[in-house]
């Protein structure tokens, strides 16, 4: 039993058409390249040019339209350039950030010597905690104290209905015995 070979994947299907062109730098016909990585890369003709229609959109390969021709080309000093430039951009933004982050940390710095932490203020913020503590304390004994009135209330009012309650309940009782 014959094994099968593994395809390969998109980003070695672009690496080897790159190859083309990093080898060699000239230029070439979409035909060209089809024939060379179909020839030197083993990679199928029908799949070469959307690979290098995606190279092109990502910017690795360049191309123009020459007469009725179309060109494919990529330079080494290119790819170079852009990384440069990229660098540029990167360096500049982190310095940036670097000024962006001192400057906030002089403000920090000025609020706290404004504010002066000192120990007045620590000792007046623990004594609003305690008397958080304490009013929470007390609601909390006020509304037992409220609950406890209530049923007090509920029992005393129970206590004088009970002798209507009872008149009542013996009338009834009269009534269906009477029948």
């Amino acid at each position: 039993m014959s094994k099968r070979k593994k395809g390969i994947s998109a980003g070695e299907k672009k690496s080897l058409v790159l190859e083309i062109f990093h080898q060699s730098k000239e230029f070439y016909q979409l035909k060209d390249v089809e024939r060379i990585a179909v020839k030197d890369k083993g990679l199928r003709e029908q799949v070469v040019k959307e690979i290098l229609q995606n190279l092109v959109d990502e910017g690795q390969v360049e191309t123009d339209k020459i007469g009725s021709s179309q060109y494919y080309w990529f330079f080494p000093a290119k790819k170079r350039k852009l990384k440069q430039q990229v660098f540029e951009q990167l360096k500049q933004e982190m310095e940036q950030s670097n000024d962006k982050i001192a400057e906030l940390q002089k403000r920090i710095g000025t609020i706290k010597e404004s504010q002066g932490e000192s120990s007045r203020s620590s000792e007046m913020f623990e004594k609003l905690n305690t008397l958080k503590e304490k009013q929470k304390q007390l609601s909390s004994k006020l509304d037992k104290a409220k609950l406890k009135q209530s049923d007090q209330n509920s029992v005393d009012k129970m206590n004088r209905n009970l002798p209507d309650l009872h008149d009542a309940a013996n009338r009834w009782d009269g009534t269906t015995y009477s029948r």
